[in-house]
């Protein structure tokens, strides 16, 4: 309830926008030249918790592609609305989740507007994602690996000491 609470919200406060994504709008520009312009939704920058809350999708499971959790690198499609509305309208609940991860109660805010789907606008933090992913969560882990088999596990202990040291 609280999710789909959370997007019933956001679509409600965003739904001002929704007849200029159709209909050109003549706007002043920034360099004095008046022009038609139609808006758009754009990127959505999230941390994966959120990327999982935002697309409807469970955790574990990727919000851009439709790979099986088991397998992430296995080739696969991509996630949008309509294959998602597809498979809740063809697939129980549980059969949903298990095999395509997907929540079965949740329409994310996007759904109602024209060209605009959450699995394209979802981009990833850089902080949380690729920064702190890469480098603190597996290059750290692969490096006290290293240090361990290459030096012994009390040297390796030591020489990690001297780095946090520094």
């Amino acid at each position: 309830f609280r999710h789909q609470l959370f997007h019933s919200s956001i679509a409600a406060v965003l739904n001002s926008l929704k007849p200029h994504m159709t209909e050109p709008v003549v706007t002043l520009c920034l360099d004095g030249h008046f022009r038609h312009v139609i808006y758009g939704l754009g990127p959505y920058i999230a941390d994966y918790p959120e990327q999982v809350l935002l697309t409807g999708v469970m955790q574990g499971w990727c919000t851009r592609c439709t790979a099986h959790n088991n397998n992430l690198d296995a080739g696969s499609g991509c996630r949008s609305h309509e294959h998602s509305d597809v498979l809740r309208n063809v697939l129980d609940p549980q059969m949903l989740s298990n095999d395509y991860g997907i929540v079965h109660n949740i329409v994310p805010f996007t759904s109602d507007f024209p060209r605009t789907d959450i699995h394209e606008l979802i981009a990833p933090d850089l902080l949380h994602q690729l920064i702190k992913g890469t480098f603190k969560d597996h290059l750290v882990t692969w490096i006290n690996e290293y240090l361990e088999l290459e030096h012994g596990k009390q040297h390796a202990g030591e020489i990690l000491t001297d780095i946090d040291r520094r």
